[in-house]
């Protein structure tokens, strides 16, 4: 009930920033790619041939265009493929802005997303502690206004994000039960992940990494926790074969030539990232440690819902005070105190899969980041508010174990009969 009320309410504000956000030349091409879903129809076609389209995007993300558009009773012929090199008056002439009624379609459609994307993030937090980190980290993540700005756009970035909320539910479910339909189900949504934005694909490589060590340990150990983590350990190794074959499934235009048509994918990606930091010299990320920088930057200086909350609460009384940073300083607590839940837990508890997919998730944006576009930070917030909810679940717990302890404390001794020993009446 909980976590529906937290989609509802995310599903809300995401709405409601529709009809305001400002148009993006992103989102032309993504509603261009909607057909992607017709096209489905025939996975063999022409189509599907080697082009800057297949090669630009994966295509879940166009898939979820066309899904959302059918719904809304939209058709799947949209506009024309927009042309970067022009301004929007030009490619409004050409048939490539895309109607205002499939705009908004495609824009509800993400919204839906993010609305989701709030709801995983309470069972994440929740399944890690309690409901309090569970709310705390949707209250983390639903105003935050890079959430809702991606929550009211066209485009893909809600979707793997989505993914990776989907996949760490699916290793800690699976760490609490291994079974081969949990291992497929996670297998799966890295694969989809990746169909969305390629980078979940590499989440498999750790997973796959720990079910090795997990598999030593329970092949040396003895006893029901041996059994399993030797259990958890042969289905997280069988990850990445999973993953690719969910991977490949997605997306015909790999079917002729796997291999060489993903490493295909991969090269154009980098390429275009590079690119990216050329256009725009002064958004070019110089490696890890100014990613960390810039993440700072938009998560901690530029918008923060801590230091909103604070300017808030100050603006009552008259004061203008907005302190900035609260939501990385939570984050950072958050994400130590998961870290030693994990240890304390072992690899093969849902702690240490929660830590694992998310952690590697942040290690992949930080390591890949070549422009600084805010839009790439997105899973990054997803494991700020999660690990920020969890600061707030440990605040719960040592509250509420307070107040039963001065409870006990008040409560007065029972006085015994000397002859029976029993409690008198008060």
């Amino acid at each position: 009930m909980l976590a529906a009320l937290v989609f509802l309410v995310a599903l809300w504000v995401n709405l409601s920033a529709v009809p305001t956000t400002e148009f993006h030349r992103d989102e032309a091409r993504w509603v261009h790619r909607a057909r992607f879903l017709g096209e489905l129809r025939n996975p063999t076609g022409a189509y599907w041939r080697e082009s800057e389209l297949m090669l630009g995007q994966p295509p879940l993300g166009s898939y979820l265009m066309g899904l959302g558009l059918t719904l809304q009773g939209r058709d799947l012929d949209t506009n024309g493929f927009y042309n970067f090199h022009f301004g929007q008056d030009w490619n409004r002439r050409h048939g490539n802005m895309p109607d205002e009624l499939d705009l908004a379609a495609a824009r509800r459609t993400n919204s839906v997303i993010g609305a989701l994307i709030a709801a995983s993030v309470f069972l994440i937090a929740r399944g890690l502690l309690n409901p309090a980190a569970g709310l705390a980290a949707a209250a983390l993540l639903i105003p935050h206004p890079l959430s809702i700005y991606l929550s009211s756009l066209a485009g893909s970035d809600g979707l793997v994000t989505l993914c990776v909320a989907w996949a760490t539910l699916a290793a800690m479910a699976l760490a609490n039960r291994p079974t081969w339909p949990r291992a497929i189900l996670l297998g799966a949504l890295l694969g989809l992940g990746g169909s969305a934005k390629l980078s979940p694909l590499a989440l498999a490589i750790p997973l796959a990494a720990a079910g090795l060590v997990l598999v030593i340990h329970g092949w040396r150990g003895r006893g029901p926790a041996a059994r399993h983590d030797a259990a958890l350990g042969w289905r997280l190794g069988v990850q990445p074969v999973i993953a690719a074959a969910a991977f490949i499934v997605s997306y015909p235009y790999l079917w002729p030539d796997p291999v060489r048509r993903t490493l295909a994918l991969f090269e154009f990606r980098a390429l275009e990232m590079r690119n990216q930091g050329v256009i725009w010299s002064d958004l070019n990320v110089n490696g890890p440690i100014d990613a960390l920088g810039r993440i700072g930057n938009w998560l901690g200086e530029v918008d923060s819902v801590t230091g909103q909350a604070i300017q808030a609460v100050a603006g009552l009384f008259g004061v203008a005070w907005k302190p900035m940073g609260g939501d990385l300083i939570l984050a950072v607590i958050g994400a130590l105190a998961l870290l030693v839940m994990a240890i304390q837990r072992g690899l093969g508890s849902r702690w240490a899969m929660a830590a694992l997919v998310l952690g590697s998730q942040v290690g992949l944006v930080v390591v890949g980041m070549r422009a600084d576009f805010s839009r790439y930070l997105y899973p990054v917030l997803l494991a700020n508010a999660v690990c920020g909810g969890l600061v707030a679940g440990l605040a719960w717990n040592l509250a509420t174990e307070r107040v039963a302890r001065w409870r006990e404390s008040r409560r007065p001794a029972a006085e015994s009969s000397p002859l029976t020993g029993e409690p008198l009446a008060t």
